[in-house]
Order: structure tokens, then sequence, then C-alpha cells
């Protein structure tokens, strides 16, 4: 009995190692992957917002008379037209576009003047032009803008035969046309006491439409009010000794003078005529004292008694121009401001002005809007009649 009983100890021992050897008694976990983290939504990558290219410039074409005989004021009217750029690109350009100034040197010569607005136009492949100084540079540099259908707001170039050719497409961004700008001094003379009135008058003048315009409108205002006109002496505008012309005025020695002039001449024209050992009463200039700095320390005390009509002056209150002055003077410094530098900034006013009312740089739009708007500047309000006067 007891070797049964043992028997089967031995069986039930053998049957669990049995059972546990082939681990079917004691469930176990199946195998677990690593655990990770649950997966976090974040956004891609960060990357810059696509953008489109920036506006290309808006590209304005210029030829000036930086040398030559026309570099005084020539270089006035660059010092005006880059403070305007300056001043626009730093508010924000126009229609959001910065502005690009292309800017030739014609050196006073109506043909380079002529084939540097060909070369803007047609290489440069400006959007805008502005004009040259002066009426003879003007006149045959207008004709190239017409041809493009380019509208020409200019700064100088006020002579008749700015205007009677027909042409739309000119503005002169001055007050009045260059004829009336001797009106002033001659209803002035005429209205002196006779016993001091000038009796008899001279006209000493470049060979320029602008210069003999002016001029010439004053004599006859003069000569109709009574006055007797000795002398018309036209020279050849790259004159540079007055000699003899000063010898044969002295001869006749007119109370007053009517000189048709720019810088250099109005200079050379006062320094013979010290030589000649004759003093006017009185004298009239189209241009030299417009430039204020240039022409005092060309000729000291001698300048008295001379007379010139501008289309600016420094203490104007007109809208805007204090304004100018102050931002001229932080540019450039503290002598006085020229007249052409002011008539250049006028011209950027008025294209500005035009752009913005248009919303558009093409330029048959500008032209009609010229025609149409009046335009704050600080020469004044200016508007323009059918063929560009003020």
């Amino acid at each position: 009995m007891k070797s049964k009983i043992s028997k089967m100890m031995i069986s039930i021992a053998l049957i669990s190692l049995l059972i546990t050897a082939c681990g079917s008694a004691t469930p176990t976990q199946a195998p677990v992957a690593p655990a990770t983290e649950a997966p976090v939504a974040t956004e891609a990558p960060a990357t810059e917002a696509p953008t489109t290219a920036p506006e290309p410039p808006i590209k304005i074409g210029a030829s000036l008379p930086l040398t030559g005989d026309f570099s005084e004021p020539g270089t006035a009217a660059k010092l005006g037209y880059e403070l305007w750029v300056e001043q626009v690109n730093n508010a924000g350009g126009l229609l959001g576009r910065q502005v690009e100034f292309v800017l030739y040197d014609n050196a006073s010569d109506p043909d380079t003047a002529v084939a540097d607005y060909e070369r803007l136009i047609t290489a440069d492949k400006v959007d805008l032009v502005v004009g040259p100084f002066s009426s003879r540079l003007v006149i045959p540099t207008s004709e190239v803008a017409a041809k493009y259908g380019y509208a020409f707001p200019e700064p100088a170039g006020g002579a008749p035969g700015v205007f009677d050719r027909g042409l739309t497409n000119i503005f002169f961004c001055q007050p009045a046309p260059g004829a009336d700008q001797s009106i002033p001094f001659a209803n002035y003379i005429l209205s002196l006491p006779e016993d001091v009135r000038p009796k008899t008058v001279a006209l000493v003048s470049a060979d320029d439409p602008f210069n003999l315009g002016v001029v010439e409108a004053a004599e006859k205002l003069l000569t109709d009010g009574g006055l007797t006109s000795v002398l018309k002496e036209v020279y050849p505008p790259d004159t540079k000794d007055f000699s003899s012309i000063a010898a044969k005025v002295a001869d006749l020695d007119p109370d007053l003078i009517l000189g048709g002039t720019i810088f250099e001449d109005s200079v050379g024209q006062i320094q013979a005529y010290i030589q000649a050992g004759y003093q006017p009463r009185g004298a009239f200039f189209t241009t030299g004292p417009s430039l204020p700095k240039e022409f005092s320390e060309a000729l000291g005390a001698s300048t008295e008694g001379i007379f010139s009509a501008i289309s600016w002056y420094e203490e104007s209150t007109t809208e805007t121009n204090p304004e100018f002055v102050a931002a001229y003077h932080a540019k450039y410094g503290a002598d006085p401001i020229a007249e052409d530098s002011a008539n250049a900034f006028t011209v950027g006013q008025v294209l500005q002005q035009a752009v913005e009312n248009t919303q558009s740089v093409d330029n048959a739009k500008l032209i009609e809007e010229m025609h149409s708007a009046t335009f704050t500047t600080v020469v004044g309000p200016l508007k323009f009649d059918e063929v560009g006067r003020p």
C-alpha cells in the first residue's frame, strides 16, 4: 500500500514538473513594445510666406546743363530735382514705388540735349521725363518728348517760342510766361516821377529766345511809355568779351540797360561797363541776379541798382514753401537758395500730384490731368492753358 502511494506521489510530481515546464499553469504577459509618447500635432516647419517681387522703381529722366554756358542755373535745378526725389522716396515713393532719377549733362548744347532725351526714352526706358533749363534747350527737347507722347513739365523755358508750336505736352512751371516777367519792372519805371524817370534805354541781349522775349517786352512797354531806345545789341550766346559792346554803350550813355542774360554774360557785361567807365542809373537783367550768392561774389558792390524778376523767393509763405526751404538748407547748407532750385522742385510737385491724382504713370493721362487740375507748389498755385502757359 505504501509503495502504491509512493508511486502515485512520484507521478503527480512528474506531472507538476511537466506543467511548470510548459508554462501553462500561470499565464504571463505578452511582450509589449517599448512605450513611446503619443504623437503631438505640430505645425510644419516654419517657412516665409510667399512674397511678390518688389515693384520696380519709377524711372524719371532729365538732361541738364551742368557744364557750359548754363551751368550755374542748370546745377541749381539739379539740386531742386534731387531734393524732390529724396523727399518722395523717404515718404514711400510714387504709387508705392521708389523713384529712380536718371540724369545726363547736356553741356548747354541743344543737340546733346536732344540726344539725351532720345536715349532716356528709347534706351533707358524711363517712365517719365522732366525738362532742362532754358528755352534754347526746352524748345528742341520738348519736340522729342512730344514725338513719344511724354508729358514735359519743365522749370525754365518760358519764351514765346516755347508755346507757339501747337504742342500740348509742355507745362512751364513758373508763375508767368517769360515775356511777362519784365512787366513789373517796366511798370515800376513808368510809375516814377517824371523828374527822376529814365529817359533813354539800351537793349543788350544774348541771341536766346527767352532772354530776347523778356527784354523786348520791357523795351516795348518803356518806349510806349515815353522812353527813347538808343541801342539794340544782340550777341552770340557764347560771347565772353564784352569790351566792344561796352564801349558802344558808354558812348551812348543810356539811363537804363535791359540785359538779356544768363549768369556769365550778366557778370561779363557789368565788368566791361566798369572798365569802360560807364555806370547806368539802373539796369534789368533776366538771369544773373537770380543767383544771389554767385552774383554777389562775382561783383560785390557793383550789383547796386541792378534789378531782376524772380519767380520765387525764400521768404514766401505760399503753401509748402517753408517746408521746402527748411529741407533745402538741411540738405545743402545755409547759402541762399537760387530760384532755379525752387522751380525744379516745383516741376516735381506738379508731376507728383498728377501721378497721384490719376494713380498712373501713363503719360496720356498725365497730360490730360496737367491741363485740367490746379497744383499746389512752392511758387503758388499753378494751372496751365492749352499750350502749357501758366
